[in-house]
Order: C-alpha cells, then sequence, then structure tokens
C-alpha cells in the first residue's frame, strides 16, 4: 500500500478560541451597554432600582445567584473579549514575538480576573 503524506488541516485550537472570542464579544456588546444604561443612567434618574452604595439594598441582591451568575458571566465575557483584543492589537503592531507571549499574558491575566471574580462571588453571602 502507498502512503500518501496528510495535508495539514486547519487549526482547531485557534478556530475555538475565535469561536469563544465571538461569543463573548456579542454577549459583551449585548449585556454591557444594557447595565450601563440601567444602572449608570436610569437608576440615578429614579427611573428603575439601582445597586447603590448603601448596604441594605446591595446585600440582598448580590446575595441572590442569579446576580451572582449574570455579574460573574458579565466579568468574564469583558475580561476575555479585551485580552483577545489586546493580543491582536499587539500582532497588528508588528511587535515581534507578540502573538504568543501577549496570547498567554493576557489570556492569562483574564484567567486569573475570571478566578478573582468567582472568588469574591462565590464568598460573599
Amino acid at each position: 500500500m502507498r502512503h500518501e503524506a496528510r495535508k495539514p488541516g486547519p487549526n482547531r485550537a485557534q478556530g475555538l478560541l475565535w469561536v469563544a472570542f465571538a461569543n463573548a464579544a456579542v454577549l459583551t456588546a449585548l449585556i454591557m451597554p444594557a447595565h450601563i444604561l440601567v444602572q449608570g443612567v436610569l437608576a440615578p434618574l429614579g427611573l428603575v432600582p439601582s445597586f447603590d452604595q448603601h448596604y441594605a439594598t446591595f446585600a440582598p441582591a448580590i446575595a441572590n445567584w442569579l446576580v451572582k451568575i449574570y455579574l460573574l458571566v458579565l466579568v468574564v465575557a469583558c475580561l476575555y473579549v479585551f485580552g483577545h483584543r489586546i493580543r491582536y492589537i499587539m500582532v497588528e503592531l508588528a511587535i515581534p514575538g507578540s502573538k504568543f507571549a501577549f496570547g498567554v499574558l493576557v489570556l492569562g491575566l483574564a484567567t486569573l480576573g475570571t478566578a478573582f471574580a468567582a472568588y469574591v462571588l462565590l464568598n460573599t453571602p
């Protein structure tokens, strides 16, 4: 039998990273402006209840698991999108060796930020 050399296929790991980035970008683009509108504009105007700096209103809201999940998703999506964009800005600036090095750095920082946010949210009563 004759053995043929395998053709190199697509980089599946990079494809999965781009899919994750696209999902996080869409999620961030939908949730973040709505969050800013509600908590930054409508709440100070008194049109909707807000998470303000008073313990009496903030504590019951943050104790709800749905609020904790929402805040964690918001933080994780923003951190991941930020890290991915910074990584490719450095690539576009043609900094030598920047794609892998900055990828590890910024996505590692996003992972640390995610772990810290999860820790804070899980340990908040």
